[in-house]
């Protein structure tokens, strides 16, 4: 009996080690290459922080008054923003015909003029490019909210390429200029009797009539008025004239 119970306690002692051993090469060198799946996610990840990231105007403009925010205690009420091409990422001829572009730059200015903000944003992150600082109130003013503004550039674009056959600037075209479809919110001088501003949405493409006689590619801007989405006017490049100035001719719309 009592050799038997040296027997039972050798293989308990022999089994408890046996476990300890296979859990010790579990956690060591047999689970070394399941890390190399989790390394490689990892890296994919951070790849993805790479790609452009598409806003509309109204994403952008929300986005841009957050970061400006943060330099000033004022405000900070909008002066101008608008797509760019103005990047190193390339873009193409389709950025923009769903409204969203990554590439935006947004001015905002308080409502004394006292400081004035650039804001960039280039795939979805925002950066204060340039803050001034005026004690004296001399700097732009800034003068819309973003509850000003009812429509975005997914709705109006959509429109001018169904209603005037907008097309988008083409990357292969040297003289299209623009690539893609452009965006902007502004004050514009709609009156010209008057000084007085009015806040519009612009959407910047080409004309469907170019290239025209000369082989020069035609722009084509369409105006948006900013509550109720409704085209206000529309113009279109018809060429040069001797001086190199581009001549502009309106669209007649249909109502």
């Amino acid at each position: 009996m009592l050799k038997n119970k040296y027997i039972g306690i050798g293989l308990t002692i022999l089994i408890a080690s046996m476990v300890f051993l296979l859990y010790a090469l579990k956690i060591g060198p047999l689970n070394g290459p399941a890390q190399k799946p989790v390394e490689r996610a990892l890296s994919t990840t951070s790849e993805k922080t790479d790609e452009k990231k598409y806003l509309t105007a109204m994403e952008a403009w929300r986005l841009g008054y957050e970061e400006a925010k943060k330099h000033t205690e004022e405000e900070p009420l909008l002066i101008d923003l608008t797509s760019t091409d103005s990047v190193v990422v390339p873009q193409e001829r389709n950025d923009g015909m769903d409204g969203k572009r990554n590439a935006w730059n947004v001015l905002f200015g308080s409502r004394n003029g006292s400081i004035s903000i650039l804001i960039s944003i280039r795939n979805g992150k925002a950066t204060a490019d340039n803050v001034k600082k005026n004690k004296t109130n001399l700097l732009m003013k800034g003068q819309y909210a973003i509850s000003d503004v009812k429509i975005d550039s997914p709705e109006v674009v959509k429109k001018a390429i169904e209603v005037l056959g907008m097309q988008p600037g083409n990357p292969q075209i040297e003289d299209d200029w623009i690539k893609g479809y452009h965006f902007n919110i502004a004050g514009f001088i709609t009156d010209p009797k008057s000084s007085k501003s009015r806040l519009l949405l612009r959407v910047t493409g080409i004309s469907p009539n170019s290239p025209n006689n000369e082989n020069d590619s035609l722009r084509m801007n369409v105006f948006f008025d900013v509550i109720t989405g409704k085209i206000l006017s529309a113009s279109e490049m018809t060429g040069y004239d001797k001086d190199g100035r581009t001549n502009w001719r309106d669209i007649k719309l249909k109502h």
